[in-house]
């Protein structure tokens, strides 16, 4: 059974395992793991350009938000979904309750929550707010127009 907070597989949108294997190597060996359909854990000090050129070849990302200061996991996340039109899952993995609408708001498609969080609602967290009170590199989640 994988640790929840290093996990080995994850199950993708279509129910399926998927096996997961580290940036470093992904880097090392990508032309073989290219084949085989496997996802990428991508830590907050990845690279995540280094990957570019191969994403049509990943199933799945899974970025580490388990420090909740460490706030690199979203520009990942906008980089792979919005600059470069990543096609599959972007999953934030070890995720803290209070960081779901940031998460949602810069890509991430699904995500896994650290701990169990007793009367959790998630509708609240992830669309509690009609506006967000911060505007993002691109101005999403207000309604200015310039």
């Amino acid at each position: 059974m994988d640790d929840i907070k290093n996990p080995t597989s994850l199950i993708n949108k279509d129910y399926e395992t998927i096996d997961l294997v580290t940036f470093e190597e992904w880097i090392e060996d990508s032309d073989k793991l290219s084949k085989l359909g496997v996802g990428v854990i991508l830590e907050p000090s990845n690279d995540v350009g280094l990957i570019k050129d191969k994403l049509d070849s990943i199933e799945l990302i899974a970025l580490d938000f388990r420090n909740f200061d460490d706030g690199r996991g979203y520009s990942q996340a906008y980089l792979l979904s919005k600059r470069w039109q990543f096609k599959g899952e972007i999953i934030g993995i070890n995720a803290h309750l209070d960081q779901l609408q940031f998460m949602i708001r810069s890509g991430i498609t699904r995500y896994q929550l650290l701990e169990s969080y007793e009367g959790f609602d998630e509708e609240d967290y992830s669309n509690g707010f009609s506006i967000c009170y911060q505007a993002a590199a691109n101005n999403s989640g207000l309604n200015l127009k310039y």
